[in-house]
């Protein structure tokens, strides 16, 4: 026979149970499930626990932060509205101020403008009662010189005039 096949170890094939070898193997699994389960699977289970526990808490973290930043969306939202309110109303009032200010000026302008014309209408009275006496001195000297060369009398001019003065006191006033 072969050397081989007289060999109880290599005669066995590949599909033959062995029963040592199949109890070796069950009791080298359980030892190695077993040294895994105390050194390798609670470590990695806690830090399995661990991850998830972060990545709940930073889930909780980010919905608490997004709530926040919907408050304060909410609060600038009516901050820009009070600002609006408010901006509005000031334009308002300003443009109820320039309204007051105008009639203020126009009102400035119009006494100006009546003084002005007071004054204007005075000066003009003044003016027509200088130019009616000057005219009256006028008048007064071209009727002395008239009379003078019409009368040509012995009446000295002093005379004559105070005689013209008093014709022309005596005259009516619409007249002269």
């Amino acid at each position: 026979m072969n050397a081989l096949a007289a060999s109880p170890v290599l005669a066995a094939g590949i599909m033959d149970l062995n029963p040592g070898l199949t109890l070796w193997t069950a009791i080298t699994f359980l030892l190695l499930i077993g040294v895994l389960g105390k050194y390798a699977f609670g470590p990695i289970v806690k830090m399995l626990d661990a991850r998830e526990r972060t990545i709940r808490d930073a889930i909780d973290e980010a919905k608490r932060e997004r709530a926040e930043a919907e408050k304060l969306l909410a609060q600038q939202k009516d901050a820009l509205l009070q600002a609006q309110r408010e901006a509005a109303e000031i334009a308002k009032r300003n443009a109820q101020e320039m309204e007051v200010y105008r009639a203020q000026l126009t009102s400035l302008a119009k006494k100006e403008s009546d003084t002005l014309v007071a004054n204007a209408r005075k000066q003009i009275g003044e003016e027509k009662t200088k130019a009616v006496a000057e005219l009256r001195a006028e008048v007064a000297d071209l009727a002395v010189a008239a009379a003078a060369r019409i009368v040509k009398s012995s009446l000295d001019e002093k005379t004559q005039r105070q005689l013209v003065e008093d014709y022309i006191k005596d005259l009516p006033v619409g007249r002269a």
